[in-house]
């Protein structure tokens, strides 16, 4: 089979990361998720903590995409600053993505993948949203948190996710014109979803 890289972003709660993980399993691909920010790490030659402190975090405009990190960074930085671009490490992990994308088929959640590998020719972008009250029951079960927490969690990750990617990429999180395919897993649920995506992606590319 030739290669297939799909790309899945989503919102928080609404069930993506899981079938992403069903893909995975159906059509046997590796997920890159967590894995992604390891790998930039390794290849970079920083430790993984500091893209997991950058991990789809909310941009700050008004500090031009700096933040803070201490620790293991340090001894990377000259003149004993404790501030390093943003910009940076996105461009480090964006190179990470594009490497695995050209030894292997996978699925890459998130980390704008679909616009960093925006001009692969057989690439799939997928986002995936919910109801707003399947996305709080589903936050408030995980978090073990109360109906009103999960919403402020929602509307927090939303927007997080949001800045992170319209800061970094030149399309719009969660628009459809920016994807491929735009599915509510509220309507299909978590396995009939998957089942669906699963359907798309063979009739794409004739699989």
């Amino acid at each position: 089979m030739e290669k297939i890289i799909i790309t899945i972003g989503r919102q928080l709660g609404s069930g993506g990361k899981k079938i992403a993980e069903k893909i995975g399993e159906r059509m046997h691909l590796p997920i890159y998720d967590k894995k992604l920010l390891e790998a930039a790490a390794i290849e970079s030659g920083l430790d993984a903590s500091v893209f997991a402190g950058a991990d789809e975090r909310e941009s700050d405009s008004f500090l031009g995409g700096l933040f803070s990190i201490h620790g293991s960074l340090s001894n990377f930085l000259s003149g004993g600053g404790s501030c390093m671009e943003s910009d940076q490490l996105f461009q480090i992990q964006s190179e990470a993505i594009r490497n695995i994308a050209q030894r292997e088929s996978c699925i890459i959640i998130g980390r704008c993948a679909e616009y960093v590998l925006r001009d692969q020719p057989r690439m799939i972008s997928i986002f995936i949203t919910a109801n707003s009250d399947d996305r709080i029951r589903r936050i408030a079960r995980k978090e073990r948190a109360t109906e009103e927490q999960a919403r402020e969690l929602m509307e927090r990750g939303d927007k997080k996710r949001r800045s992170y990617h319209d800061y970094y990429a030149a399309t719009h999180w969660g628009e459809a014109a920016s994807y491929d395919l735009c599915i509510n897993s509220s309507l299909l649920g978590i396995d009939g979803t998957a089942d669906y995506i699963c359907n798309f992606i063979r009739a794409r590319f004739e699989l």
